[in-house]
């Protein structure tokens, strides 16, 4: 018999973990933090020896606490695609530093993450590989290049595991794999399962006409970020309508842009950001200078934080905030209690002993890399399990009874420490 013990992203976004014991092996599929709040959340300890670590993409609340369990002596490998160690590499040291500069308590070393970092395995999509008699399976899940759907097989059941996923295509990447076999569970995100997404065209028009109306009138465009996949999905969009204005980037978005480029292959046009950065002549921000220097004319600065939590985005804010002519941009979900939500809702950007009130112009957009209700239920009905978990959302208690009560599926929306048997 095989069991799944749900330890994180339960009832909430964030920490996602989920445990599959299948009597013969135990397979941990993410283990992620909750970022955003203080002190960090981490997943429900795993007190046993795992086998493996399915690691569905680099994004902190999926592999955030994964230097953790090697801290704690485990010595399973960590499988993903080969772009995800690099980022999560990058991510892991970004955590460590912010974590030891806020006092939070330390729970892992850089020695740890070294540790970790060796034991990450290179899989491919579509290509079949075993732990023990599991045989798992990687398919696209078009979330950020190198994100995963993991289908695991043992006992002639199949379980399928979605981590964050998306059924539309962007710039950037493709959308997921769609020739998935119909399985017996569905282990699913539902991050978006009460909203739909407007329409990705004229949400770039719209972006643009914002970024071209603040240069026209001398000012700044600054165009928050998050690192992996947005900074990117912004280059290909200011790409595609020429605007080859002066065009900086700065943050880890930088770094992020770099690990992309050693990877042409995973994105949707064969290394497409290099190119559309070489068209726009991107300067990368690299000292202080360079900084000050991007905000005397009009510009466009990418950056992080997306959130507006930390990074240089701090500094410009803290240099441009009064300026009626500047504006300030987001580009993804703002999670509440943030920077950047408490600023859409108050107009106040309050930040460790800062409080502004901001004059910038200041309007977030949804290019968001999650699929939407309408994708969610769609990939459902297609997959049609015996039965279906939902997990990481704000609501995930009223999606599972949507399609309880509209579709007639067995779902559930379990609590954290929860624990099923596959039958």
């Amino acid at each position: 018999m095989i069991r799944l013990s749900f330890l994180g992203g339960c009832r909430e976004v964030g920490r996602s973990a989920v445990l599959v014991d299948t009597g013969t092996e135990k397979i941990l599929m993410d283990y992620g933090i909750k970022i955003n709040v203080k002190p960090t959340q981490h997943p429900n300890k795993i007190n046993t020896k795992l086998n493996a670590i399915l690691l569905s993409h680099s994004h902190l609340d999926h592999s955030g606490a994964i230097p953790v369990l090697f801290h704690q002596g485990q010595k399973c490998p960590v499988c993903c695609m080969g772009i995800n160690r690099s980022f999560s590499q990058m991510l892991f040291l970004d955590s460590y530093k912010i974590s030891r500069y806020e006092g939070e308590k330390e729970r892992y070393s850089k020695a740890d993450i070294k540790k970790t970092m060796k034991k990450f395995k290179t899989i491919k999509y579509r290509k079949p590989f075993k732990i023990g008699k599991t045989k798992i399976t990687a398919f696209d899940a078009g979330h950020i290049p190198g994100s995963a759907i993991f289908l695991l097989e043992n006992q002639n059941k199949r379980i399928l595991y979605t981590g964050d996923f998306n059924t539309s295509d962007t710039r950037l990447i493709n959308g997921c794999d769609s020739d998935i076999p119909q399985v017996d569970v569905l282990i699913t995100e539902s991050t978006y399962a009460q909203r739909e997404h407007p329409n990705r065209e004229k949400e770039e028009r719209n972006f643009i006409e914002m970024i071209r109306g603040t240069l026209a009138n001398d000012g700044i465009a600054l165009v928050a970020c998050f690192a992996i996949a947005r900074a990117q999905e912004i280059i290909l969009v200011l790409d595609e309508y020429e605007l080859k204005e002066r065009i900086y980037l700065d943050g880890m978005a930088k770094k992020a842009t770099r690990i992309m480029n050693g990877f042409p292959a995973t994105q949707r046009e064969y290394d497409q950001v290099k190119k559309a950065m070489q068209r726009l002549r991107v300067k990368p921000v690299t000292n202080r200078s360079i900084r000050k220097k991007a905000i005397k004319k009009p510009s466009i600065i990418i950056t992080t934080s997306g959130m507006l939590s930390g990074g240089p985005i701090v500094n410009y804010i803290e240099r441009l905030w009064d300026r009626e002519d500047c504006s300030l941009i987001l580009t993804g979900f703002q999670v509440p209690g943030t920077e950047g939500a408490i600023l859409l809702q108050t107009g106040r950007y309050i930040h460790s002993n800062m409080e502004l009130p901001v004059k910038m112009n200041v309007r977030k957009f949804d290019f968001s890399s999650h699929t939407s209700r309408s994708g969610l239920f769609k990939f459902v009905k297609k997959l049609n399990p015996g039965k279906v978990f939902c997990l990481h959302g704000d609501d995930t208690k009223k999606f599972a009874q949507e399609l309880r009560d509209e579709y007639s599926f067995d779902a559930v929306a379990p609590k954290l420490g929860d624990s099923f048997s596959v039958k």
